[in-house]
């Protein structure tokens, strides 16, 4: 994950101590002789993968090979891509998919429904205008620009066509931008890959996105810790025990940039404003069975906001919530109750904690 540093190298050594951190912390408590680890740069993060009661190494390279495989099928920039070709024909004519990539599409169709459009699946042009990526300082774009992108969002406009995989977009200069649940989709179907291989225990954490099958070798849970959105890359708010599920986080300090006036504008885009969400909250932690929900309820949830985001929560089943408001609330949803440990001696003057009921 991104952190506070402006160069580009800093900014990913940043994101792999991080990484490295959370793998030692995970991996405490366990025999390293029973565990198989590796780690690459892919998807613009670091990426760990870690087998518990393995000792061959090559049962990592199948997972690594599909997290590859699907970088291509789904990257927004590769001139091959889907999302690619379906973004140069929109308003032209529809484009065949990968079964991924229209499920994809499909769970950002869902997302963007649900949320009455503050999650948008074509908020495309609104992302590429901005331009957030690393921390760096430049110049907010023009309210002219921004009212202009507006105009080419609409999730209503994406046609699907199910019998032949073919998805459109109705007018030209709409844009597919995925980037909210691709990661969690990739992260899935790892560990389908990983599953397929007869591995019962693993942890795959996609810069951020972790996800945990089986618990430990010697039966105990996971210990994914939730990072504390005040200075990220230092420390952890709690920590979430779970042998099998996803946690994502998302915050407002993961990618951003600040203009000369010194100015902050994060990466969260409120597509009904045209500007980085002003929703009250700093970060939301989502625990689900699917990292592909994890990754699309964390944006989802921290434009609705804390009430609207609860309310949302509230009616789905299997999702759980941490959110972190911009007054140094935390709020977890009841279910945390027994796997959400708030670290109270460390965090306590800090923050504010309530667990609802």
């Amino acid at each position: 994950m991104s952190r506070i540093k402006i160069t580009e190298n800093s900014f990913k050594l940043t994101g792999l101590v991080m990484v490295m951190f959370l793998m030692m912390t995970l991996l405490s408590g366990c025999s390293q002789n029973d565990t198989v680890t590796r780690s690459d740069f892919l998807l613009d993060t670091f990426v760990s993968i870690t087998l518990y009661g393995e000792s061959d190494d090559s049962l990592l390279d199948k997972p690594f090979e599909k997290i590859k495989e699907l970088n291509v099928t789904l990257a927004q920039s590769d001139a091959a891509s889907d999302l690619t070709l379906i973004n140069e024909n929109a308003g032209i004519q529809p484009v065949p998919v990968s079964e991924g990539t229209y499920k994809i599409i499909e769970k950002g169709i869902f997302y963007s429904t649900i949320s009455g459009g503050y999650f948008d699946a074509t908020a495309g042009p609104l992302i590429d205008l901005w331009g957030i990526h690393e921390p760096e300082i430049k110049e907010a774009p023009s309210p002219d620009l921004i009212a202009e992108a507006q105009k080419k969002i609409d999730y209503t406009k994406i046609v699907l066509n199910p019998s032949e995989q073919t998805v459109y977009l109705t007018d030209p200069g709409m844009e597919l931008n995925l980037g909210s649940v691709s990661k969690g989709y990739i992260a899935d179907a790892v560990m389908a890959v990983i599953k397929d291989e007869g591995i019962k225990h693993a942890i795959v954490n996609l810069g951020g996105n972790v996800l945990v099958m089986g618990g430990k070798a010697d039966g105990k849970a996971f210990g994914v810790g939730v990072e504390d959105p005040n200075n990220p890359g230092n420390g952890y708010i709690g920590v979430v025990s779970l042998k099998d599920g996803s946690v994502v986080t998302s915050g407002d300090y993961q990618r951003y940039f600040t203009d000369a006036a010194g100015k902050r504008y994060h990466h969260i885009l409120d597509p009904f404003t045209g500007y980085p969400s002003e929703s009250g909250l700093t970060q939301v932690t989502v625990v689900t069975d699917q990292s592909i929900d994890g990754d699309g309820l964390t944006t989802t949830l921290f434009l609705l906001g804390l009430d609207k985001g609860l309310a949302l929560v509230e009616k789905m089943d299997g999702v759980e919530a941490i959110f972190v408001t911009k007054d140094n609330q935390i709020i977890a949803t009841k279910g945390l109750k027994d796997i959400f440990s708030f670290d109270e001696a460390n965090y306590g003057s800090t923050y504010t904690y309530k667990l609802l009921e």
